[in-house]
């Protein structure tokens, strides 16, 4: 018999490279299934969701019918109604045992959660405790969530307020929201209500309000498909350099992106999330915009007769940043607002000191909030902050901290 012909040596080359490609565009396979499992996990996990946009629509729709109408027109939220029932008083303004809405204020607090006092009893509020170490009502006017544009409107709305002092609250990633105006965007709920305007520099510099856009059910969906065709001046679009990652095939690619992110470096860091926001070159410009709304603050304050603080609210990044690289994570903010001529009270060494050599954490609560402890420390410095600057009309000289 005759041996088998061989096989053409083009044959063998073209199943050589058959197999070649089989073997990569499994692997390929492989690689992309894990992906995307992997980016599900990550996208059901509380640290990394809110890094990634995956919106739930059937979701987005039943929010529009159940919440499309419980947003007010300019702070977006709470409803007027809300404002002025339950937790707070008929001024707005939380609801004060000690201190009711009968009783003038010497003095007023506006900012976000860290104003209001979340995650402790009503009563222990840093403000409530500030009430009762100085002996006069702080009319407290602090929203969860809230961004120091918010804050600022906020107070606008109170015309009928005339105390000694205004305390501007800031905390590290209030700059974040100057600069945001749909807080899905950063982590919260998807919810009609949470859609807001914000502040931009206009042509000649000065800064201009852009309203809440006007919103239907299609409208308010197509903010989650195509989002910078309803909110042009929103700064964290996703797939943008700092807003969430929009998930989709190829999931190699989100993951890779989301390998990329300045939030998620900033965390490997040893830094805040949003530290990179504090950089003066940063292109959303929310140092010097945040700047320019705190200095409107003041100017308002002192319209009304009276003086603007600032106030910054140290988060446990902010002393874990200090203690690592020397300087907080906002401290950029506040020698710029120092620069500008506003008058800033940054708390962190004072409550250093007074903590005589206990931990950081034990200020603050399980959810990140200043604790009861925290916040009599708190009321304490800014306390004596007050009497230095004579804005208090009492203050026990036992209560004084931090020198």
């Amino acid at each position: 018999m005759k041996p088998p012909a061989p096989w053409p040596r083009a044959h063998s080359r073209a199943m050589l490279v058959a197999f070649w490609v089989f073997l990569i565009v499994f692997a390929l396979g492989v690689i992309e299934a894990a992906a995307a499992i992997a980016v599900h996990m990550l996208a059901s996990a509380s640290r990394t969701s809110m890094m990634l946009w995956n919106p739930d629509l059937d979701r987005a729709r039943a929010a529009w019918k159940a919440n499309a109408t419980k947003v007010e027109p300019e702070l977006s939220w709470p409803l007027r109604d809300d404002a002025q029932r339950g937790e707070r008083d008929g001024s707005g303004a939380k609801r004060n045992a000690d201190f009711p809405e009968e009783v003038k204020p010497c003095g007023s607090a506006y900012g976000d959660s860290f104003i209001w006092g979340d995650d402790v009893p009503r009563a222990q509020g840093w403000i409530e405790q500030l009430s009762r170490l100085i002996g006069c009502r702080v009319a407290n006017y602090g929203v969860r969530g809230y961004g120091t544009d918010q804050a600022y409107l906020r107070y606008l709305s109170m015309t009928h307020h005339r105390g000694r002092f205004a305390i501007l609250g800031i905390f590290p990633e209030d700059i974040v929201r100057n600069v945001n105006q749909y807080r899905a965007f950063v982590g919260f709920g998807v919810e009609p209500f949470l859609v807001k305007g914000r502040f931009i520099f206009n042509a000649t510099a000065t800064l201009q309000w852009i309203g809440r856009p006007s919103l239907d059910e299609q409208r308010y969906l197509k903010l989650h498909e195509d989002s910078s065709a309803v909110l042009p001046h929103e700064y964290l679009i996703p797939g943008t350099r700092d807003g969430p990652v929009a998930v989709g095939f190829p999931y190699t690619l989100v993951l890779t992106r989301l390998a990329m992110a300045p939030r998620l470096w900033n965390r490997v860091r040893g830094r805040t999330p949003w530290s990179d926001f504090y950089r003066a070159e940063h292109p959303s410009g929310a140092v010097p915009l945040t700047i320019a709304i705190t200095k409107a603050f003041a100017e308002e304050a002192s319209r009304r007769g009276a003086h603007a603080l600032v106030v910054m609210m140290p988060s446990e990044g902010s002393f874990r940043t200090h203690e690592k690289f020397g300087e907080s994570d906002y401290a950029p903010f506040v020698a710029a607002a120092a620069a500008a001529g506003i008058d800033v009270f940054d708390p962190m060494r004072d409550l250093s000191a007074a903590l005589r050599g206990q931990n950081y954490y034990t200020i603050y609560g399980g959810e990140g909030h200043f604790s009861v402890l925290g916040g009599a420390l708190v009321a304490q410095v800014v306390g004596a902050e007050l009497k230095r600057r004579r804005l208090a009309p009492y203050l026990p000289s036992s209560a004084s901290v931090g020198g």
